[in-house]
């Protein structure tokens, strides 16, 4: 599925949807803007802390155990040379005991095998 940007009318706004589900992005230069939705580096950390968490709970549920209160931390780290995703998995004390397995699941979770290999970018032309 194709996911589309527009601008808005306010300065650096820009509304993305696919299919039946959309938002806003937004980011603070020169005084204006931020605040009306993420920025965009903080879509590409909530895509791959939702896939992280998504596959924790995957994993929790495969071992049986309650897939609720698992969350994933992301952030981005942005040098000249290399984008660093860092991530930390928060579970409740109960189980702790799954944090292994858990950790093994997020290494092959989709949105991080993606983003592990090289990348291109092609433009097309408009539709």
């Amino acid at each position: 599925m194709t996911v589309e940007a527009r601008a808005l009318t306010e300065p650096w706004q820009a509304a993305y949807a696919t299919g039946a589900h959309s938002g806003v992005s937004d980011t603070f230069k020169q005084g204006v803007g931020g605040g009306a939705g993420m920025r965009p580096h903080e879509l590409l950390e909530a895509a791959l802390a939702s896939c992280m968490t998504i596959a924790a709970r995957m994993e929790l549920h495969d071992l049986g155990a309650d897939d609720t209160g698992v969350s994933v931390r992301v952030e981005i780290e942005r040098a000249e040379d290399l984008s660093r995703f860092h991530y930390a998995l928060d579970l409740p004390v109960g189980l702790e005991a799954h944090r292994a397995a858990i950790m093994n699941r997020l290494e092959r979770s989709p949105v991080r095998a993606t983003l592990s290999k090289p990348l291109e970018f092609t433009a097309v032309e408009p539709a």
